[in-house]
């Protein structure tokens, strides 16, 4: 104990300097095998002091700036404060110094308090939130009304490679989830209506349910939410990347316009695709019907499409046609935007994926209750 307790005090001593208490740090603490422990010499400081001019902790005779030394000061004025005493540090090595400061919590700065806005001002900038969103809305749609022909023409600034292969993103890429997702929900129409209908031996009429609701509603729906999980969020996170990386910036700065050189290609391709998978998912999902018709209903495919042909119209498929092609504008009109309006970080690129899925489903729905009120009031 009593080597132990000199090794100690070959670090460090206790003195009086212009009637301060002071702490002289000395040695070579990189080589010490037991260094001192912040709490007891802290409470022998607390005990020495007889007025409260405070304590001075000196490191003039350190022979090495060691990170030890830091994580000791640290500490030992981190007690001495709580306990209400004024440390001043003097002579300590520039390292050591800087480490106690880097570690030393930053002071937050006392600011006013916030009067929380009336109910009026919220209601207020809540409406010109609400137009402002509006006057978004406009101009994408009139950016891709006044962009779309330079596009068709060649004249855009656009690039035929990259319209290609976003093609094939969102159209071949596709297919695979689309075939399931449909055949599964055609299934499902089928086994749910064919449980009701044989109950009133009205079988026969599974082709009408299945039929209408698939080339009308179930098609399109299904395969918007497909696309906005898929292609939305791809095309959100993409631009929000780039928007991070600074590079639609530097599109900006040569010249390109970033609409024509990354949203229109997106917008055509979403616009050309969704109206032909709709095609293809209203295909699968009155195949699932059928199949299920025949294990279920014994309902042979050959009068399953007979009936078809006679009870689903073909302003039914027209319905269903129209609402992708809308469809498919909102997902790559709102996945654009979002991404390009993201922060320039890491995590707004997430952010901007979910909002463009959320914004897409919410906007896939509003959609189609429109259509739906449209069609009953035209009786159609």
């Amino acid at each position: 104990m009593a080597l132990a307790s000199a090794r100690q005090s070959s670090l460090y001593r206790i003195e009086d300097q212009n009637g301060r208490r002071a702490l002289v740090l000395a040695g070579d603490w990189g080589s010490a095998a037991r260094l001192p422990s912040s709490g007891p010499l802290a409470k022998r400081l607390l005990g020495s002091l007889a007025s409260d001019d405070g304590v001075v902790i000196d490191g003039q005779g350190l022979d090495s700036a060691h990170p030890r030394v830091a994580a000791l000061v640290y500490t030992l004025v981190q007690r001495l404060r709580r306990a209400g005493v004024e440390v001043e540090l003097h002579a300590l090595p520039a390292s050591v110094a800087s480490l106690v400061d880097l570690a030393r919590p930053a002071e937050r700065e006392s600011s006013p308090p916030v009067r929380r806005a009336g109910w009026v001002a919220r209601l207020g900038a809540a409406g010109r939130s609400r137009f402002d969103t509006v006057g978004i809305v406009a101009r994408l749609v009139g950016n891709a009304a006044s962009a779309t022909p330079g596009l068709a023409t060649g004249k855009a600034q656009a690039r035929w490679v990259d319209f290609v292969a976003l093609l094939r993103e969102t159209g071949a890429s596709s297919l695979p989830v689309v075939t399931v997702v449909n055949l599964l929900i055609g299934a499902v129409l089928g086994f749910v209506g064919a449980v009701q209908l044989a109950a009133f031996g009205a079988g026969l009429y599974l082709a009408d349910l299945v039929g209408i609701a698939v080339a009308r509603e179930m098609a399109a729906i299904m395969t918007a939410f497909i696309m906005a999980g898929r292609i939305g969020a791809t095309f959100a996170a993409h631009l929000a990347t780039m928007q991070a990386n600074e590079e639609i910036d530097a599109l900006r700065m040569i010249g390109v316009s970033p609409f024509e050189f990354l949203v229109l290609p997106r917008l055509a391709a979403m616009t050309l695709m969704m109206p032909l998978l709709f095609l293809y998912a209203a295909a699968l999902g009155i195949g699932g019907g059928m199949i299920v018709a025949d294990l279920v209903l014994n309902t042979s495919p050959a009068s399953f499409l007979g009936r078809l042909e006679d009870a689903v119209a073909v302003r039914h498929f027209v319905i269903g046609f129209v609402k992708a092609v809308c469809f498919g504008i909102l997902i790559a009109l709102a996945s654009c935007h979002l991404g390009m309006s993201a922060g320039r970080n890491a995590a707004e690129v997430g952010r901007a994926a979910t909002r463009t899925v959320v914004v897409s489903i919410i906007g896939i729905i509003l959609i189609d209750a429109v259509f739906a009120l449209c069609t009953n009031a035209l009786g159609i």
